[in-house]
């Protein structure tokens, strides 16, 4: 999509705005945005070099600070002034930032399983994150549309035409195979930067209420969640946490009707 964005609902009500996490892409929130398109005017980026979206040339363009400042103009340039701002995983790391920019703009934000840890929290180095990056997209790799679409429908607990489209938005076709849209130059871009700049650099800025619904899979990293988001209570006093049963880091894939219900009740308390 040449424009970067995709958009649902009404212009009148609410204005949502969605950051998907690395390697996704804006139609990922295909989903939920039709479970609460009749409330709300839904407005979902494809980050640079994700989805359509063309990649930056530079390492740099990649830091959390510079996105911010890009996001906050692709916002205001839609004409949207006053939003709640959704982000899930890198999104939700991005969405503090762009919070800390441009605070005026930002009512509220919701972050998705994601703008609390403050580093991989498998504990990585970040030349072992770099490596996996490399490891990873090399594997990914399918012969055919029909093969990718048949693993993904294989390994999800549903399907829908939205669930699709977002699927197919991560993808591309190269050299005849269908391969991550997403080139291992910008991964490891976004891995720096987010090394470089972590989320607690950024919470003093953040002023507006803040939203956040965790995972509760793998209950390995149990402990490692509750001390992150005690220092995330710590440091941002407008914040409420809400742990949603049996999900994984894919939190709104996994229960978008429990993610629906609490973003309009959390934001019909702040509006």
């Amino acid at each position: 999509m040449e424009s970067g964005y995709y958009e649902w609902g009404n212009r009148n009500k609410p204005t949502l705005v969605f950051l998907h996490g690395m390697g996704s892409a804006g139609l990922s929130f295909g989903e939920l945005a039709q479970l609460i398109l009749n409330d709300y005017h839904v407005v979902s980026f494809d980050l640079p070099g994700h989805g359509g979206k063309a990649p930056l040339p530079n390492e740099e363009d990649y830091s959390p600070e510079n996105l911010a400042q890009r996001l906050s103009k692709s916002i205001k340039a839609l004409g949207l002034t006053e939003i709640f701002l959704v982000g899930h995983s890198w999104g939700a790391h991005l969405a503090l930032y762009v919070a800390g920019h441009s605070p005026e703009m930002v009512k509220g934000l919701i972050l998705l399983d994601g703008g609390y840890f403050q580093q991989d929290s498998d504990g990585d180095s970040l030349a072992q994150q770099l490596k996996n990056v490399d490891t990873f997209t090399e594997q990914v790799r399918y012969a055919s549309w029909e093969e990718f679409l048949k693993s993904e429908k294989g390994d999800s607990p549903r399907w829908s035409k939205e669930i699709e489209a977002g699927r197919l938005a991560q993808v591309t076709e190269i050299d005849g195979e269908i391969r991550l849209a997403i080139s291992p130059f910008t991964a490891k871009a976004v891995i720096k930067g987010t090394y470089q700049q972590q989320t607690a650099t950024i919470f003093p800025k953040v002023l507006s209420p803040v939203l956040l619904m965790r995972s509760t899979l793998p209950i390995e990293v149990e402990d490692d969640r509750r001390t992150a988001i005690e220092y995330l209570v710590r440091k941002i006093p407008q914040v409420e946490v809400y742990a949603i049963p049996n999900t994984s880091h894919d939190i709104y894939r996994d229960a978008p009707e429990t993610i629906a219900c609490k973003i309009n009740e959390w934001i019909n308390r702040k509006l």
